[in-house]
């Protein structure tokens, strides 16, 4: 009588591995078919069936597609200052096709993760960069402070097996759902042309930009960070020196945003405005020892800082002086150099010192009421 044999415990667990090790294969083959056919980044190319959603939660994740795969000639980087204007703006301005890749509250290391992608891509023939002297409060690598949105890195990166993270995500997967079949949210627009717009909240009237401000403690409201001068240097240095060595045909435009009056009255509060002139001084100086970018200075236009109406907090101004910055950058005016930059700081200086933040605080406040 024959016996059955028995089958060794060992080729059944070697058989089990191999039929589990070939489903995980083919599992993460259809998930990186899948994301990699819609691409809701558009890391590859453009999203499948040609509607992009955006949405400023996840901006910084779609910064990176936009760098990789837009047909853009000019690229606008770096923090709110600059996101608040439609391409097509930037385009009638400059005569050239443009993106906007600024993200709110970048950091410099942010902002220069953008930078490096609008170089490398092909036809980029003008970069304007926002200088924002909070960008460089978490130094060469961390992030804003008080700043929390997480920071993709590895869609900024060259390496393929870096992508890995976004075609193996579960939130890769669910965006590419509703890329195609997913009604629009509310954080959600479909508007190419001007995907950074401001929310309808952020009112440009001169009693929106003061409310709940205290004029003698105005940091009160923000809590803002003091910064040294040599981290500042540093933060930049660290960032975009690399890329100020290479930038082949491609002219850089760095743009001190037009802050209020009244941040300035915060920046004397905390006695911060040496440091930023300092630094204002430092960056003029290796525009000149790298002559591959100049810097565009918007911060003594007297005739904007002091028109509250035109902002909607003590920083941030309407689209109409987004599209003056960016003229300027795209005409090389108010640009800022060794000859007039003393000039121009006593100019701003004076200006802070000959005006009573109480009495701006108190007058923008009325507006509403006299209207």
């Amino acid at each position: 009588m024959r016996t059955r044999q028995r089958k060794s415990p060992r080729k059944s667990w070697i058989r089990w591995l191999a039929w589990f090790a070939v489903s995980n294969v083919l599992l993460m083959g259809g998930v990186i078919a899948f994301v990699l056919t819609i691409d809701p980044y558009q890391i590859y190319h453009p999203v499948l069936g040609g509607r992009p959603r955006f949405n400023i939660q996840i901006q910084r994740f779609l910064d990176a597609g936009l760098a990789r795969t837009s047909n853009y000639e000019v690229a606008l980087v770096g923090t709110s200052f600059l996101q608040n204007v439609p391409n097509s703006a930037v385009r009638r301005i400059c005569g050239m096709r443009a993106i906007n890749l600024c993200m709110s509250g970048a950091s410099i290391h942010e902002e220069a993760m953008a930078m490096r992608l609008a170089l490398e891509h092909k036809g980029t023939k003008t970069i304007i960069g926002t200088i924002d002297y909070n960008s460089l409060s978490g130094g060469p690598l961390g992030q804003v402070i008080n700043i929390n949105f997480a920071f993709p890195e590895y869609l900024y990166t060259d390496s393929p097996f870096d992508k890995l993270p976004y075609l193996l995500s579960w939130d890769s997967i669910t965006a590419s759902a509703h890329a195609v079949w997913g009604e629009d949210t509310p954080d959600e627009n479909e508007n190419a042309d001007w995907p950074w717009k401001f929310p309808p909240s952020m009112v440009f009237e001169a009693s929106h930009a003061v409310r709940d401000l205290n004029p003698t403690n105005i940091n009160s409201s923000f809590h803002m960070t003091n910064l040294r001068l040599e981290d500042m240097e540093n933060a930049f240095a660290e960032n975009m020196f690399p890329l100020l060595r290479r930038t082949g045909n491609v002219r850089i435009h760095f743009v001190f945003a037009p802050y209020s009056i009244l941040a300035w009255h915060d920046f004397a509060q905390r006695n911060q405005i040496p440091v930023y002139f300092a630094f204002k001084k430092w960056l003029v100086r290796q525009s000149q020892i790298f002559g591959t970018f100049d810097v565009i200075d918007f911060q003594d236009r007297a005739d904007i800082i002091t028109n509250m109406s035109l902002y909607t907090d003590i920083y941030h101004f309407n689209e109409s002086i987004d599209e003056q910055v960016v003229g300027a950058a795209c005409e090389d005016r108010q640009v800022l150099n060794s000859g007039n930059v003393e000039s121009r700081t006593a100019k701003l200086l004076t200006l802070v010192k000959t005006t009573d933040p109480v009495e701006i605080v108190k007058t923008a406040a009325a507006e509403r009421s006299q209207e």
